[in-house]
């Protein structure tokens, strides 16, 4: 499902009125597993919707995690590949927003592929985009969001090395 610019509009705007109303509103955190960041870095929607935030996350080898999610995770990985986070970004949207993107669930996480010819990406071919809607633990009520996103080489080589270790 594509979203029109209005409602994209409306929903970031809605998201960082409840942002700041709740930053506002409450003087301390709840709870939070130590390392986690929960800083929203950009904003997403599901094939069907959704809000999924691409949140800072937490970084792989952390508090005694051993995978991250977010930003943080996506770095710590190099799933960009040397690709500017300006970019990755507008990949993710594309994959999310493509009519032939592939997606399952397992459990409560989402994984969609593009499955485009020219791939979201010239140099890098298509890319998947894994992500929950439970905002469980989440101070701020939205999806605890993107977990990770990697492309996958048209070779298939980075999809079996990255899959291998997630």
């Amino acid at each position: 499902m594509h979203l029109s610019r209005m409602r994209r509009a409306l929903v970031l705007g809605t998201a960082s009125f409840v942002g700041v109303t709740v930053a506002m509103s409450v003087s301390t955190d709840p709870a939070q597993a130590a390392g986690e960041n929960w800083t929203v870095y950009s904003t997403h929607f599901s094939p069907n919707g959704h809000d999924i935030p691409l949140r800072y996350g937490r970084h792989d080898n952390a508090s005694g995690h051993t995978t991250g999610f977010g930003k943080y995770h996506i770095d710590d990985r190099g799933h960009r590949i040397n690709v500017s986070w300006s970019t990755f970004k507008k990949d993710i949207d594309e994959t999310l927003d493509s009519p032939t993107a592939k997606c399952t669930k397992s459990n409560n996480t989402w994984t969609c592929s593009s499955n485009k010819i020219s791939g979201v990406n010239s140099q890098w071919g298509n890319m998947k985009v894994s992500y929950t809607h439970s905002d469980s633990g989440t101070p701020d009520g939205r999806a605890r969001g993107i977990i990770t996103a990697f492309y996958l080489n048209d070779c298939g080589c980075l999809s079996a090395r990255e899959e291998a270790s997630e």
